[in-house]
């Protein structure tokens, strides 16, 4: 279900490889999401440096970088690995949880990275008035949602707090 978003004229599909299409575009985003694979096999290059790297390139002053970082009560390198590599690239590292019931653990780990801390930190009153703006209809995600997600579990606050 994506609500028309492929009939958006600012939507363009690109087939590629990702760390090539990151390293050679000249265009630039406000956000990259990457969903990609477990780190393995052909998705292991979108965990790698030369990716991050790419992708804050190829991102506007400001912009944001998100990609998925797997079950973090079972994959917690994963997010240890990316936020140790992550933070070469971006002043401001972090993670957020979201549940996704088809993934096994169901509760999936994103990781988040900017050079503009304050989008992390939004007050709810600003969160609530951009989500009124924009008209959506949601069937998960709201403002308390949002705020939340961000709320991370012991466990992980402790294998990120050894990342260098």
């Amino acid at each position: 279900h994506n609500a028309g978003a492929y009939d958006d004229p600012r939507f363009t599909l690109v087939i590629d490889d990702g760390v090539n299409f990151v390293n050679q575009t000249a265009q630039t985003f406000d956000v990259i999401i990457s969903d990609c694979t477990d780190p393995i096999g052909p998705g292991e290059s979108l965990f790698t440096s030369a990716f991050y790297e790419g992708c804050k390139h190829c991102l506007n002053p400001g912009g944001i970088f998100v990609a998925q970082n797997g079950v973090s009560f079972l994959q917690q390198d994963e997010a240890v690995d990316s936020h140790r590599k992550l933070s070469h690239y971006f002043s401001d590292v972090s993670f957020y949880q979201a549940a996704i019931p088809t993934y096994y653990g169901g509760i999936m780990t994103f990781a988040w990275a900017t050079d503009n801390e304050a989008l992390r930190h939004l007050s709810s009153e600003i969160i609530q008035a951009r989500f009124h703006k924009s008209n959506l209809k949601c069937r998960y995600y709201n403002p308390a949602i949002h705020a939340a997600a961000f709320a991370l579990p012991q466990y992980l606050l402790d294998a990120l707090s050894t990342v260098k």
